[in-house]
């Protein structure tokens, strides 16, 4: 069916061959349903789009005839993807190139949108480390919190109202499977995706019937850079899921649930671990990462 039109059914047995009476006949009209910039654009901001999950949320937007403004710290890369995208795609692509682990490059992110009427936000952009908390520099940690934290808040807080006044919109949190529990060895990462997954269920319950819809993605391990920056090994890397399926799971969620978790052994680890007390919980996922920590060759000490 295409998008725009509505198909009529006849409602009741149907048998080849058999006149039926017009007045015998009800009539039901099927609503098709909108095209994913139909229902939340034309416009979209997405941020960490230099690379994994975020890159792979912008060419699917792209695809679906999303005007973009694309946000990450790498200028190279994003001009590549929006000339990418503008050749590809025939759309509008705006570069913004800021690092959102500085708060005062938050605010000028914000003032660039002007006047801009964004009705799908896509708020990816985070990092993580691995290994025992001390070992991070303060300075590092509160960039983390500033990256996965605040300019997720901060966008949310700039973007609903004019969603709300609309009537129509969505934001996409990436969350993780960390923020569902604490996972000692990933500790401020865990806690900044907690964060989130909090922010994420107020927001859905605050907008109920606004016409938003929020959705707070909380994948598991994904084939990007950031593993491989992390230092695990490409044997331990294998088998991961692509960007594209977390990507396009996420996009056909929206608007039917608020909550996702791509990959049931992902849904069944961390099931299995909320059922547990806290600190067991905590302990077994400290170990599950502790031992691929050290097969990666990287002992904590």
């Amino acid at each position: 069916m295409r998008a725009g039109r509505n198909r009529c059914v006849l409602s009741g047995r149907w048998n080849r061959g058999l006149k039926v009476s017009p007045d015998k006949i009800k009539i039901r009209s099927v609503a098709v349903a909108e095209s994913l910039r139909d229902r939340f654009g034309p416009v979209a901001l997405v941020t960490g789009a230099s690379s994994g999950l975020g890159k792979a949320f912008a060419r699917h937007l792209a695809r679906e005839g999303f005007d973009l403004i694309i946000t990450a710290r790498r200028e190279p890369e994003l001009t590549a993807l929006a000339e990418e995208l503008r050749a590809q795609y025939n759309v509008r692509c705006l570069v913004r190139t800021v690092d959102l682990s500085d708060a005062r490059a938050v605010d000028t992110l914000l003032a660039s949108l002007g006047e801009e009427e964004i009705d799908l936000l896509v708020s990816n952009a985070g990092f993580g480390t691995k290994g025992r908390f001390e070992a991070d520099s303060l300075d590092t940690c509160i960039a983390m919190v500033n990256t996965n934290c605040v300019a997720s808040l901060a966008l949310c807080h700039h973007l609903l109202p004019g969603m709300k006044a609309r009537k129509r919109g969505g934001v996409i949190l990436t969350g993780s499977m960390e923020g569902e529990v604490a996972f000692p060895f990933s500790a401020t990462y865990a806690a900044s995706k907690a964060f989130l997954h909090s922010l994420g269920t107020a927001l859905t319950a605050e907008c109920e019937g606004s016409g938003v819809d929020i959705l707070l993605l909380a994948p598991g391990p994904t084939d990007t850079e950031a593993p491989r920056k992390q230092g695990f090994s490409n044997e331990q890397l294998s088998g991961l899921m692509a960007p594209e399926a977390v990507v396009e799971g996420a996009l056909s969620q929206l608007g039917r649930r608020s909550y996702w978790m791509p990959g049931w052994q992902n849904r069944l680890m961390i099931r299995m671990l909320k059922w547990l007390p806290r600190r067991m919980a905590a302990r077994m996922a400290g170990a599950g990462l502790k031992a691929a920590l050290k097969k990666s060759g990287r002992e904590l000490v």
